[in-house]
């Protein structure tokens, strides 16, 4: 035995579910189907009180079960984790359904790349429509960036979901379990750590599908309805980049070869960081960030400094907290009296609302496009306006007045 090579790239699959019955046996065919078969298939049933143990009888042999008190989605997936024996893990949601090449395409990447620590691929988004039809939707959101570039492009915005990833074991073990305290974007927050350690390799190729349903999600004490889906996403995003924050490092929201310690990189990753918690509705840390950035550099701002700060309006949950928050406005107003810089950083803001007044207006509801309208035009006007410099602010008037009294 001694002789014997131990076989690598062995995937396990981890799948969590929770009343999801209706959906689990498409998920777990295509699955099962796929052109590279998995080590091992496990099935971490959430304390289920629909006919999910039932159905999952008939693949006993192909598939382990572990069922659990109810708990969510995060204390599932810590105990699938316990009994992995495969050195790569997928996890893949109850709803979904994986392409058949997905696992030979991803472990064909990591053999390719071995100093990689995941792989990732593309998603299509589908539902069922009343008749029974499938009807395609979308191809998800997707950012093309190299490795060192893929944190901050998640703090953008998730674009690779777990569904579409496959990780090497000893990567999660070096970042610890998913967090049980979340009920919604666990996901996100485990991808924005294994973001921070891991380096990765991707395809554009669609490697799952993505249901669209309105199905409860959730635990059973805390179940979230479909109407109120998108509010409880940007809740608990902005409960995860709250505590980033401070995690992060202001050097890590840079690619490799810049450095904080130069004004204008540093300058550059405040106003990155400004922009995604702008779009996290964390908008007093934004304001700070901004402050700070007009303080750190006077150069003119870079293209792509302008393109982050325009997407600053850019949440996929909307900006509508701003139509109630004139404090907000009149703070992002005071900015352009500090410099020229303070200028351009608002300036680039404002501009960045104009999708929005067309978007709504596109929507047929002109009073709001009209809202975000006067505030575009409230930016512009400040942004214009002249910038109290040293020499006509009142105050360094005064003072220099009475140094010039003192030396005659």
């Amino acid at each position: 035995m001694s002789g014997l090579k131990m076989e690598t790239n062995r995937v396990t699959v981890l799948i969590p579910t929770f009343n999801r019955s209706e959906f689990l046996l498409e998920c777990l065919e295509s699955v099962l189907a796929q052109t590279r078969p998995a080590h091992e298939v496990i099935v971490i049933d959430d304390g289920s009180t629909d006919d999910t143990l039932e159905l999952l009888a008939a693949y006993e042999g192909r598939v382990r079960v572990l069922s659990k008190s109810n708990g969510g989605k995060s204390t599932a997936l810590n105990l699938g984790m316990k009994h992995v024996t495969g050195d790569l893990v997928w996890i893949f949601d109850d709803d979904d359904v994986a392409s058949p090449a997905a696992l030979e395409t991803l472990v064909g990447l990591l053999k390719h790349n071995p100093d990689a620590d995941f792989a990732y691929g593309r998603h299509r988004r589908f539902k069922i429509v009343a008749s029974g039809e499938l009807q395609w939707i979308e191809t998800g959101y997707w950012t093309n960036c190299e490795s060192d570039e893929f944190l901050v492009a998640t703090l953008d915005d998730m674009f690779a979901h777990q569904q579409g990833m496959i990780v090497r074991k000893d990567l999660f073990e070096r970042i610890g379990p998913f967090d049980e305290t979340l009920v919604r974007s666990q996901d996100y927050e485990m991808l924005i750590r294994i973001a921070r350690v891991g380096t990765c390799v991707a395809t554009e190729d669609i490697v799952f599908h993505q249901r669209v349903h309105d199905g409860v999600r959730g635990t059973r004490e805390k179940h979230i309805q479909a109407e109120k889906r998108d509010l409880s996403w940007s809740q608990s995003d902005r409960m995860i980049f709250q505590k980033f924050y401070s995690k992060i490092e202001l050097q890590e929201y840079l690619v490799t070869g810049q450095s904080i310690s130069e004004p204008a990189h540093r300058r550059h990753a405040l106003l990155r960081r400004a922009s995604i918690m702008a779009r996290k509705k964390l908008w007093g840390l934004a304001i700070n960030d901004l402050r700070e950035a007009e303080r750190t550099s006077h150069k003119p701002l870079s293209e792509h400094e302008t393109n982050v700060l325009r997407s600053a309006f850019a949440s996929k949950y909307g900006c509508d907290e701003i139509l109630s928050n004139s404090p907000l406005i009149d703070e992002l107003c005071e900015i352009p009296k500090l410099s020229q810089t303070g200028s351009q950083i608002v300036a680039a803001m404002a501009r960045g609302l104009r999708w929005k007044v067309r978007s709504e207006l596109l929507a047929l509801k002109c009073w709001k496009s009209v809202k975000f309208f006067l505030i575009m035009n409230k930016l512009k006007k400040a942004a214009s306006m002249p910038t109290i410099s040293a020499s006509s602010d009142p105050i360094s008037c005064r003072i220099r007045l009475q140094n010039k009294s003192r030396s005659r």
